[in-house]
């Protein structure tokens, strides 16, 4: 009868405020942890955005290369250097024919450099090839090559190999001007840019299309592609026509915009943001979970023979 311990009363008011402090301490963390993952994500999803723009700003911007004539301005080849594909993709959220792509083409690649110079009037060129490439491996025979965005022609045969020098044969007679070992030797390229779900569920991401099929992510959570065209006639446009220079109007600059979005980690985060409007892609009606980023950025075409 002299031991002394605690009342019921005593433990149930005990266990309350060990209950209430564990529950304050469950939603600290929680919201910690939430805020966390939130800030990385927002963090990776700026880096992947700006890069993005970044590298389509820098394609944009060299359209053209290897593909116009440099004194005529002429096209060299079928298709026109900028191609515009307005409202043909649809969005994440399967409404079509909201998103835009583009499709550039241009010298990108370089596979090497000249070994011995050219005879005017010929179609044959020996290149020394660049570290770890192998014209014939994969195999450049069909594919349209430049030297120093002056020379266009296509690859009809490659042989060789010996310390690196190729022959290749052309489909096309090398011009009057010979070229020299300094010059370099470039792939002309056909790349197009436009966002699709990966599979279902998953999170939109940029792709970056070659001709080899390869479809390259470029950033992923990115909800909305967008452009705009300055022509050299002072026109702005979403959808201008299929014209190559020098005729006009012809595309004299290009404004990007990319929307990225990231999603609230927190279950109860339900209306954050609304999709805006960009362009001619109206704006979403409700808001949603997402954090939104949009770049815009506005890139001059240089190489299309425009004065």
């Amino acid at each position: 009868m002299d031991e002394k311990g605690f009342t019921i009363l005593e433990l149930l008011v005990a266990v309350v405020i060990t209950l209430v402090v564990t529950a304050a301490g469950y939603t600290l963390f929680n919201n910690s942890f939430n805020f966390s993952v939130l800030h990385s994500r927002t963090a990776e999803m700026q880096r992947e955005s700006r890069m993005a723009i970044d590298i389509m700003s820098r394609e944009i911007r060299n359209a053209g290369y290897g593909v116009i004539e440099p004194f005529s301005g002429t096209v060299q080849g079928a298709a026109a250097p900028i191609q515009v594909a307005n409202n043909v993709d649809p969005d994440p959220s399967g409404t079509p024919n909201q998103l835009d792509r583009i499709t550039i083409i241009e010298g990108y690649d370089t596979i090497g450099t000249i070994n011995a110079t050219t005879t005017p009037g010929t179609n044959t060129l020996t290149i020394k090839a660049s570290a770890g490439i192998d014209p014939t491996n994969p195999s450049i025979v069909g594919n349209t090559i430049t030297i120093e965005g002056f020379y266009y022609g296509t690859v009809t045969a490659v042989a060789g190999g010996g310390g690196g020098v190729y022959t290749l044969t052309l489909g096309t007679l090398l011009d009057q001007h010979p070229y020299s070992t300094l010059n370099s030797v470039m792939l002309v390229r056909t790349i197009t840019y436009h966002v699709g779900v990966p599979s279902a569920g998953a999170e939109p991401v940029l792709y970056r299309d070659d001709p080899n099929g390869v479809n390259q992510v470029v950033a992923s959570g990115i909800e909305d592609l967008q452009f705009a065209y300055l022509l050299n006639d002072g026109t702005e446009t979403n959808a201008p026509a299929a014209v190559a220079p020098p005729a006009a109007p012809t595309i004299r600059a290009v404004r990007i915009s990319v929307l990225a979005r990231v999603a609230d980690p927190k279950s109860s985060a339900t209306k954050i943001s609304t999709r805006p409007a960009i362009e001619d892609h109206a704006g979403a009606a409700t808001a949603d979970r997402y954090h939104r980023l949009l770049i815009t950025k506005v890139v001059e075409v240089r190489s299309l023979g425009l004065l």
